[in-house]
């Protein structure tokens, strides 16, 4: 056996700056979850009070309005003195008020007659609707929860099915689109039969499929497929969740002023932490050694959380101001006009690593004039487009992958629908305009623009 010593160097990380990283790739939102989790493991912790974090957003605001246009001064000035303000009447914004599925449902049998215990059971099965409003609960279940027999149920919900929307309270999708064939009276053997069984081919829109099973011409076929896909297969989408909607709350906002943007971070969604007083006194002077050890410990893990949030918010603001610089044109004219950029490009002109913008950008969102954008939506690497003809002007053009996929909405909104380009001829076709992407490349912009294949598009029926 050779036994020898061998020198190396070896990168490790320590506790502090791993820390440092997962602050970085916070978002607002777990920044504050995250530090009003350690301010429970660490009593030197002073969370800001609320009051005072209002107090100072209320001056910072006050500032800001005062350089922009009277009518929002007024506004903000109505909103802090008058007590019975509310901004939605103003805007037209609905909040809680909306009315439920189950409240449609329910209104819509005021006038039955229904004993407590059918009322009782109407309004658990109303509960029992998700949302697209289908019936998520078996008849067996309810029947022993209530203690009355199934057909008792049954008969309920053949009744909840009869109401508006059509379609809804049905148990999956096949009954749904045959209950709103059944309301229309095409509840023929044929159609039944597809949503009963093809349902999958529809989807896919294999019309010859169809009609060989079920000895149809393609018309035949393509007409009864129409007829199933102009149904409703959520009946219940459109009304209130009895869920809260999950807002995204943009870490970063960009506001277009006359003659220049100003970046803000969305500070105000954590809190702001200090060193408690009385312990920092009391470490300076300690009953005993074991006292002064942990509370300088504590002190110091409060200052390091200190330091990495500031550092946090420096990175964030720097690779902000980056992308605006970059991406000037579509803050100022929109999303038509994104420009090529990657992270290499950010990391250069900052000198930081890679890996470093790709973790201040991650998960986070920018709020601009245009709409929220998650951060890495401004990073995207681009295609030169190489033109056949001599002197062209689109020749050495850069395109982003948004301009290619508009290009390639365009083609297959001009194809002849009757004999859709597959994805090797949209290659193809794109290759002739000189823009050079693989089949494979055409067939991931295609899906995410929500796009089907070719046999998706194609039309069976000649008008």
């Amino acid at each position: 056996m050779d036994l020898k010593l061998e020198a190396k160097q070896v990168q490790t990380l320590s506790q502090n700056l791993i820390q440092s990283v997962e602050i970085l790739q916070m978002t607002s939102q777990e920044l504050n979850t995250y530090l009003n989790d350690i301010a429970l493991e660490n009593p030197v912790i002073d969370i800001a009070e609320p009051d005072s974090f209002l107090e100072r957003e209320s001056i910072e605001q006050q500032q800001w309005l005062n350089s922009f246009h009277e009518e929002n001064y007024y506004l903000y000035q109505r909103q802090s003195n008058d007590d019975d303000y509310q901004p939605d009447r103003n805007w037209n914004i609905e909040t809680d008020e909306e009315e439920t599925l189950s409240d449609y449902l329910w209104s819509q049998l005021i006038t039955e007659d229904f004993s407590e215990m059918e009322s009782n059971i109407i309004k658990f099965m109303l509960e029992c609707l998700d949302s697209k409003g289908y019936f998520t609960e078996s008849t067996k279940v309810v029947s022993d929860y209530f203690h009355v027999d199934e057909k008792t149920v049954t008969d309920l919900l053949e009744l909840l099915q009869s109401l508006d929307p059509s379609g809804v309270c049905a148990r999956d999708l096949k009954e749904c689109l045959s209950i709103q064939l059944k309301r229309k009276q095409m509840d023929s053997p044929v159609l039944l039969s597809i949503v009963e069984d093809h349902l999958e081919a529809v989807a896919k829109n294999q019309i010859p499929a169809i009609a060989r099973k079920l000895r149809l011409t393609h018309e035949e076929a393509a007409g009864y497929c129409q007829i199933i896909k102009s149904l409703n297969p959520k009946p219940g989408v459109g009304y209130s969740s009895r869920e809260k909607l999950r807002y995204i709350i943009p870490d970063v906002m960009i506001v277009k002023f006359k003659d220049h943007f100003d970046i803000i971070l969305n500070e105000s969604m954590y809190p702001h932490i200090e060193v408690n007083s009385y312990y920092r006194d009391l470490s300076k002077n300690p009953d005993t050694p074991e006292v002064q050890d942990y509370l300088s410990q504590k002190i110091r893990q409060v200052e390091w959380l200190k330091q990495c949030i500031s550092q946090r918010n420096q990175t964030l603001m720097q690779v902000s101001k980056a992308i605006l610089a970059r991406q000037e044109k579509f803050f100022d004219l929109g999303p038509d006009h994104l420009s090529p950029m990657r992270l290499a490009d950010i990391a250069e002109e900052l000198s930081i690593h890679e890996s470093t913008v790709s973790r201040a950008v991650s998960k986070k969102y920018l709020q601009c004039s245009w709409g929220v954008y998650p951060m890495n939506y401004f990073f995207s690497r681009s295609v030169t487009v190489q033109s056949k003809e001599k002197n062209s002007s689109e020749s050495g053009k850069e395109l982003t992958a948004s301009d290619i996929k508009r290009v390639l909405n365009k083609l297959i909104d001009e194809e002849d629908k009757n004999i859709p380009y597959s994805d090797r001829i949209l290659s193809e076709k794109l290759a002739d305009m000189g823009i050079s992407i693989s089949r494979r490349t055409v067939a991931k912009y295609r899906e995410e623009e929500g796009i089907t294949g070719a046999q998706g598009r194609k039309v069976y029926i000649q008008e």
